[in-house]
């Protein structure tokens, strides 16, 4: 797959937080290296050396970029240590991260297609720090890519199953229930779970439980249901969400990530 925009896109999803330099500089080496780019920050709020939160937040992202765009995705706690560095392409988009599982998602969802281990980076021109591979190989890949470079420029291919994978959150069917727990919590405090739309689908939902209390309305919208009131439903990425209209459902319940969720199922 060699399919890049005129106008290339590239997006970001880093740990870098917004406080620091490290996003700007980040922005500022793609654009050296491609100044034709138009960069798009997924988000650089991934909590601190959260993997997960990383393949996950790339699984429900990519999609909606057009053909070709490139992710640079930067989450890294095994920077300058054994870890290498990946870029795949599939389902018509490219992909930027290290091998520490941020890819995860995207092999579980067989969306990958080809996946090439950096190994040449001496092509890249670039003096590196080794605590900002980031900066310093990430965005040159990502812009050598963007400006009509070929994957196996970078380095070998790779099977799916020789990289690094990562437990990715899902949930666990028993007797007449699932098993969950929760994913994240947005800035509105809704509480994203680990079940995702047809997990119950010869089913129908009867309640489910959280921190102690019971959520029996299952609806579309959040309108639905009256204003503070606590409802369950499934969300833009198609994850089951508990959520309050026009409230915080996490400060309502108290409940933080990785709390235990039970959705009671009734068989049609």
């Amino acid at each position: 797959m060699d399919i890049v925009p005129n106008r290339p896109i590239i997006t970001l999803t880093t740990d870098f937080g917004l406080q620091d330099s490290y996003a700007g500089q980040l922005k500022g080496a793609l654009l050296k290296g491609c100044p034709d780019a138009t960069l798009i920050d997924i988000t650089h709020a991934i909590p601190a050396w959260d993997v997960v939160t990383a393949a996950l937040t790339i699984r429900t992202s990519y999609a909606f970029f057009p053909s070709g765009s490139i992710h640079l995705v930067v989450v890294d706690p095994g920077v300058g240590g054994q870890r290498s560095i990946l870029v795949a392409a599939g389902d018509g988009h490219f992909f930027i991260a290290p091998d520490n599982g941020i890819l995860s998602a995207l092999v579980v969802d067989r969306k990958l297609e080809v996946v090439h281990r950096l190994e040449n980076r001496n092509a890249l021109n670039v003096s590196v720090s080794p605590t900002f591979h980031g900066r310093d190989i990430m965005a040159p890949v990502a812009a050598a890519l963007a400006n009509g470079g070929a994957l196996h420029d970078f380095g070998d291919t790779v099977a799916l199953d020789a990289i690094n994978l990562t437990n990715v959150p899902s949930a666990v069917a028993e007797d007449d229930c699932l098993h969950s727990q929760v994913q994240r919590i947005d800035h509105f405090g809704n509480i994203r779970t680990t079940i995702r739309e047809g997990h119950w689908e010869s089913a129908s939902f009867h309640y489910l439980e959280i921190a102690g209390q019971r959520i029996t309305t299952l609806a579309r919208t959040y309108s639905e249901v009256a204003p503070g009131a606590l409802l369950a439903l499934f969300d833009s990425a198609g994850y089951l969400e508990i959520a309050a209209n026009q409230a915080s459902a996490a400060e309502i319940l108290g409940s933080s990530p990785c709390d235990r969720i039970i959705v009671h199922l009734v068989k049609k």
